[in-house]
């Protein structure tokens, strides 16, 4: 849920009105003498030591890039974000990595990025929520490409957010938090007492609170009346309870490889939420407490009914653009990528975004007889000794093939990727 957030109040009202006859001046030139003054004393009231400043507008905020004189080291730069009211919102701070809590140095230090190139480091201190420490690595991905990761960190070193490709121009502006309503706050502080949150979001009159509690990263979701609809938690396999397995491994489902799980709690009651892969077909089922064994559908998905749920107008857009009359049914993440479930042309298909916004690619479930002949020869010749495990047709802004996962004999394991006149690529 991510969207422009525009502030109109106070000093913002005095803003210079500029006709292409204005001179280009630098980012100062944007913001009168007037707002700047105002401006300026809520800067230095928070950072007294505040010195080089340089003002400029952004998204609707006011922000202020400037050093201090108390901190020695001139790598570290402050970019401070004030709304219309000179209300401030959000400081981040670039910092060197040897200035991180030692939790975070140690949580990095055993991720799978350990080895990549530390890039950046950046602090993030915003108005009443948690602050969070953003890594920034380089390197190279399964694939084989080159990649840039940002690692959003609690204090404590709690891993609350991965990015991928972000952008170089991107500046932290869509994690202001908004405000939550003062049921929202209630309801957190009556079931999560000691809950710390990363982040509040609001759109298409749902509010969604992203918190830690303990060291679990959970999601709530509010209706536009403040009303609780679900609270999400991402869990382990091994941590499902020994009942719920059991009856996911009595079902019709019990052959199916479990991808992923997510814990739900709504006002109906409590549920696991699989994701399955099959050779033929992906599928999400929900198991609830009693055993019973369900397929997720439209309707029955927590906070469900909005058109796009939790997907901007800008992704909506593209996605309407690539495949007409597309209906949108989800949106998560998944390793750092924004991940759109649609269903068009009578599949279901998964459409994945960069932290920019950018389309990588979009992939879908594919059924051995509907592998083009070439593709089909290519397994029956050289690969016999193979059972096929999945197929998916990948779609990519290069370009297009069919992923096919292969298990051997001694559990061997090959990942095909295959044009459609059967070329290995």
């Amino acid at each position: 849920m991510r969207k422009l957030k525009l502030i109109v109040s106070g000093c913002i009202l005095s803003l210079v009105l500029f006709t292409t006859s204005c001179n280009k001046q630098g980012p100062e030139s944007m913001v009168n003498d007037d707002v700047k003054k105002e401006l300026q004393a809520a800067l230095l009231e928070r950072y007294p030591d505040a010195r080089d400043v340089v003002w400029s507008e952004k998204s609707g905020y006011f922000v202020a890039d400037f050093t201090a004189s108390a901190v020695r080291s001139e790598s570290i730069r402050y970019s401070a974000w004030f709304d219309g009211s000179c209300k401030w919102h959000m400081t981040e701070t670039d910092i060197p990595f040897d200035m991180l809590p030692q939790a975070v140095r140690d949580a990095f230090a055993s991720s799978e990025y350990a080895d990549w190139r530390i890039d950046d480091v950046d602090m993030l201190l915003r108005d009443g929520v948690e602050t969070v420490y953003i890594i920034e690595v380089e390197g190279t991905d399964a694939d084989g490409l080159a990649r840039e990761v940002d690692l959003y960190y609690s204090e404590d070193g709690v891993l609350v957010k991965t990015v991928v490709d972000a952008g170089d121009d991107y500046d932290y502006n869509d994690y202001i938090p908004d405000t939550p309503a003062q049921g929202i706050s209630e309801y957190i502080k009556a079931h999560y007492p000691d809950a710390r949150i990363v982040d509040i979001d609001r759109e298409d009159g749902l509010t969604e609170v992203e918190i830690i509690d303990g060291r679990i990263c959970r999601e709530l979701l509010f209706d536009a009346s403040e009303n609780w609809l679900y609270t999400k938690t991402e869990i382990r396999t091994a941590d499902v309870p020994e009942s719920v397995m059991s009856a996911l491994n009595a079902s019709e489902y019990a052959d199916y490889r479990i991808d992923d799980v997510d814990f739900f709690q709504t006002p109906d009651g409590d549920f696991y939420r699989f994701e399955l892969e099959s050779r033929d077909d992906d599928i999400e089922v929900d198991v609830l407490a009693d055993g019973t064994v369900r397929p997720v559908t439209d309707e029955i998905y927590p906070g469900g009914g909005a058109d796009r749920p939790g997907v901007s107008d800008d992704i909506a857009a593209v996605i309407e653009q690539m495949y007409p009359g597309a209906r949108i049914l989800e949106r998560d993440y998944d390793n750092g990528y924004l991940e759109v479930e649609i269903f068009h042309d009578g599949r279901d298909k998964d459409v994945y975004f960069n932290g920019a916004g950018e389309w990588v690619r979009t992939e879908w479930d594919v059924r051995y007889p509907e592998l083009p002949e070439p593709v089909r020869n290519l397994l029956t010749s050289d690969y016999r000794d193979y059972e096929v495990d999945d197929i998916k047709f990948v779609q990519t802004p290069s370009s297009e093939y069919y992923l096919l996962e292969l298990e051997g004999r001694g559990d061997r394991e090959i990942n095909l990727r295959v044009d459609a006149s059967g070329n290995v690529l």
